[in-house]
């Protein structure tokens, strides 16, 4: 197994662990959402200080939904016309299982040599 094999095992294994720790921080945010708003909305514990917070989304109106489908196709026409400019290009890596390729790529039918 050469070097960049195995930097791929880590991350996948990595990611894994991340995935199962995310999965258990977030059934336990519920139950913790409640304490800590019965203790009266703020607890200290050990170096850190857990606060209750309420987020709310909202319902617009179609005038709303209109103006920003307005907004969406003006800022793709600038692009294609060239008059937007490029702010940031950012590179990274995407990981997916096999049998579930990510939405946002197309569907490749041939399956690619690995590197390896």
């Amino acid at each position: 197994m050469n070097d960049h094999q195995q930097d791929l095992q880590r991350y996948i294994e990595l990611r894994k662990q991340i995935a199962e720790l995310e999965a258990e921080a977030e059934a336990l945010k519920p139950t913790l959402a409640d304490f800590v708003y019965e203790a009266g909305g703020k607890i200290l514990c050990g170096d850190f200080v857990f606060r209750t917070s309420v987020s709310r989304s909202w319902n617009y109106s179609d005038t709303v939904a209109e103006l920003q489908r307005q907004l969406r196709d003006k800022k793709r026409d600038e692009v294609e016309q060239g008059v937007a400019t490029l702010k940031k290009e950012t590179r990274f890596v995407m990981m997916s299982p096999v049998d579930k390729p990510p939405a946002d790529t197309p569907d490749e039918t041939d399956e690619p040599e690995p590197p390896f």
